[in-house]
C-alpha cells in the first residue's frame, strides 16, 4: 500500500514538472516579472477603480507575443466580431484553443493562483481561495480584436458574470501622446464624461472590475489591435444565461441585470464600494444601464 502511495505521489510530481516544462524555460521569469509589475502599480481611483500597467511583460516575451498576433491577423484566420457597435463589424481571432507556446504561457500567467490573488486583492475586500477557484478565463471572449480607424464601441459596464476585465495593447509602432490616449480604453465618469487614464502603448494593459458604474468603451483614430480577456464565474454565467433565455435583460428598468450585479457584489465586496449594503443599494439606483447586455446608450439628439 505504501509503495502504491509513493508511486502515485511520484507520478503526480512528475506530471506537474512536465507541465511546467511544457511552458518553456522562461515561463517562471515571465510570471515573476508580471507579479512585480502588479505589486509596483497603485490602483487608480477615478472615475472608478482600475489599473493601467505598462512594461507588463519582459520585452522578449512581449515581442514574441506581438509577432504571434501578426500571424493571426490575416483575412483567412480572422472572424467577425459584432458586439462592439451595431453600425459595423470588427475582426477577432479566438485564443482559447490556441496551442502556440506564447499563448499557452499567456494563459498560464493569468490562471496562476498567485497572480490572480495579487490582482484581486487590488479590488476586492476579501478574495478568498474559494472565490479564486470559482473564477476562470472566459473562453468565448479570450481573443485578439482588430479595429479599423473611426470605430466606436458603445459605452457599457460588462455583463454581470464578469469579475475582472483586461485589455492588452498592441500598437504596431510608437505613437504620439495624443494617439496613445485617444485609442486606449476610455473610462467614463458618472456623468458619462470620457476619462483617458490608459494609453494605447505596447506592452501595457488596462484592468478593472465590472460593477454598477464601470462605464467604458473605445473610440479609434488609428488601427487598434488589442487582446481582450475576462475572468468569469461559471455559476454566475448560468444565472445570466437564464436571464437572457427568459428575455429579462430588457427595458424599462433592466432589473434582472441589476439584481445579478448586486448579488455578485454582495457576495464579493469591492474595496471601492465597501461592505455597507446601503452604499451598494445607492450605486444600483444611480446605475445608468439603459440597453441590453449592460450598455448605456446616449441620446445624441
Amino acid at each position: 500500500m505504501m509503495r502504491g502511495l509513493v508511486e502515485k505521489v511520484t507520478s503526480s510530481i512528475g506530471a506537474m514538472l512536465a507541465n511546467k516544462g511544457s511552458l518553456g524555460n522562461d515561463f517562471e521569469a515571465i510570471r515573476q516579472h508580471v507579479l512585480l509589475r502588479i505589486s509596483e502599480v497603485p490602483v487608480g481611483q477615478f472615475p472608478f477603480y482600475h489599473l493601467y500597467i505598462d512594461k507588463l511583460f519582459p520585452d522578449a516575451y512581449f515581442e514574441a507575443l506581438w509577432e504571434q498576433m501578426r500571424e493571426f491577423k490575416v483575412p483567412e484566420k480572422m472572424q467577425a466580431r459584432t458586439q462592439d457597435n451595431d453600425a459595423f463589424v470588427n475582426r477577432r481571432y479566438p485564443l482559447a484553443r490556441s496551442s502556440e507556446l506564447t499563448i499557452r504561457q499567456f494563459r498560464a500567467i493569468w490562471e496562476d493562483s498567485e497572480v490572480k490573488l495579487a490582482l484581486f486583492k487590488k479590488f476586492y475586500v476579501n478574495p478568498t481561495p474559494a472565490m479564486m477557484n470559482e473564477i476562470e478565463i472566459h473562453k468565448k471572449e479570450f481573443e485578439f480584436v482588430f479595429s479599423e480607424p473611426g470605430r466606436f464601441q458603445n459605452i457599457h459596464v460588462d455583463i454581470p458574470p464578469k469579475y475582472m476585465s483586461f485589455v492588452f495593447y498592441f500598437p504596431k509602432e510608437p505613437l504620439s501622446d495624443e494617439d496613445e490616449l485617444k485609442n486606449a480604453t476610455v473610462l467614463y465618469d458618472s456623468d458619462l464624461n470620457p476619462v483617458h487614464n490608459a494609453r494605447f502603448r505596447k506592452n501595457s494593459v488596462c484592468i478593472f472590475v465590472p460593477h454598477f458604474h464601470s462605464y467604458h468603451g473605445f473610440s479609434t483614430t488609428i488601427e487598434r489591435d488589442v487582446l481582450v480577456m475576462f475572468m468569469m464565474n461559471a455559476t454566475d454565467q448560468k444565472h445570466w444565461h437564464e436571464v437572457l433565455k427568459l428575455k429579462k435583460d430588457r427595458a424599462p428598468d433592466f432589473d434582472a441585470t441589476l439584481h445579478l450585479i448586486e448579488q455578485k457584489l454582495a457576495r464579493n465586496p469591492l474595496i471601492e464600494y465597501g461592505t455597507d449594503p446601503k452604499d451598494l443599494e445607492a450605486a444600483r439606483k444611480a446605475c445608468r444601464i439603459n440597453a441590453p447586455r449592460g450598455r448605456v446608450m446616449l441620446d445624441l439628439e
